[in-house]
């Protein structure tokens, strides 16, 4: 299984970047500048001051530059709205719309109508970007697609990003797509949340994790991701299926290696699990049961397995000896193998051990 890592999420970037723009884009609120081909200014009943701006609109405080097909800017309330071809820019941020209105005393910016939202390479699309200047919160709705270098397509209907968080979440079928090196990665769950100041990410509710190129597949109640340390742990009756075999248990750790192989894999509560020795034919089978399991890995080769708690290894061979049917099963409260080359070399069985070998002549 190789690395598909999420470390340095660039997401962070983009969102930091939105909230700089939406907080300054209180145009009523400080000194601006607006420009346009035609400008009409109007008092309304209250006594409050309009401006209309029409064709080339361009309205700037310096640092955000907000251009449109036309624009209303109410001066006594600080609301603005703009209609047709919105573009924003500041710094490495643009932003580009149909309609941009922002109502200062709720604190609220919105963008609808084809939002896009690009920061370098990371893009954000949504028909509607809301922030919400006082909670510090921004929701992107319907046909969500973020995009970036790191953590490759994300797909949802609905993204929040709680800034007081620090986290990014998409629910409603959202699906994270990645390719990297000639190997894909999709995750589906009901919901994905993204932590950037903490590089890590979690998977949560009906997680199911695909690998097709590995052969490897997952599935869990709630997976998190710990970039800074290469770590997986899968809760809620976690099972891996990969091309020989599977496992599972009440929990489970992968940790991988910085080539992106598989390091260890650990299963705690009601360890399960079933290989194929596909290197005879017909193939070789084994299974274990135990409390508790630690697989150690060598290159992707396993080097150690280590079961505890009324541990139990099955074994029915393959090859030439599948004729005679051998079985061997044998119980203890700790097992301990060894590997060289893919293949056991020894095993240590301990603690009130027991054990059956069967086997029957040919095809009697």
């Amino acid at each position: 299984m190789k690395k598909v890592s999420l470390r340095s999420i660039p997401a962070r970037l983009i969102l930091n970047s939105l909230i700089l723009l939406l907080s300054a884009t209180a145009v009523g609120a400080g000194v601006f500048t607006a420009t346009a081909d035609r400008a009409v200014a109007r008092e309304l009943d209250s006594g409050e001051v309009v401006l209309d701006l029409a064709q080339n609109v361009v309205v700037t405080d310096g640092e955000v530059t907000v251009n449109s097909d036309s624009a209303t800017i109410w001066q006594d309330s600080g609301n603005a709205l703009f209609l047709g071809n919105v573009i924003v820019l500041m710094d490495t941020l643009t932003g580009t719309c149909e309609y941009l209105e922002y109502l200062k005393d709720a604190g609220m910016v919105t963008m609808t109508g084809d939002v896009v939202l690009t920061d370098g390479e990371t893009v954000i699309e949504a028909e509607e970007v809301v922030y919400f200047r006082g909670s510090a919160k921004a929701t992107a709705r319907e046909n969500v697609i973020m995009t970036g270098p790191w953590f490759g397509r994300v797909e949802g209907q609905y993204a929040l990003y709680d800034r007081e968080r620090g986290s990014l979440f998409v629910t409603v079928d959202p699906v994270l797509r990645r390719a990297e090196n000639g190997d894909s990665l999709t995750v589906t769950a009901d919901r994905l949340e993204f932590f950037p100041d903490e590089n890590s990410a979690e998977a949560q509710g009906n997680v199911f994790v695909s690998m097709p190129e590995m052969n490897f597949t997952s599935s869990s109640e709630y997976l998190r991701y710990f970039g800074d340390e290469d770590r997986f742990e899968l809760f809620g009756s976690p099972v891996l299926l990969f091309e020989e075999g599977d496992m599972s248990g009440d929990w489970m750790e992968i940790l991988l290696e910085s080539s992106g192989d598989p390091e260890s894999v650990r299963i705690e509560g009601d360890a399960s699990g079933y290989f194929r020795d596909s290197g005879v034919d017909p193939p070789g089978e084994t299974w274990f049961s135990s409390e508790r399991a630690f697989f150690s890995f060598e290159d992707s080769e396993p080097d150690s397995v280590m079961l505890t708690g009324f541990a139990s290894l099955q074994m029915k061979s393959g090859g030439e000896a599948a004729s005679r049917h051998e079985m061997n099963t044998v119980r203890g409260n700790t097992f301990i193998i060894r590997f060289e080359d893919g293949n056991a070399t020894e095993v240590i069985v301990s603690g009130s051990v027991t054990g059956t070998y069967s086997y029957r002549g040919g095809d009697q």
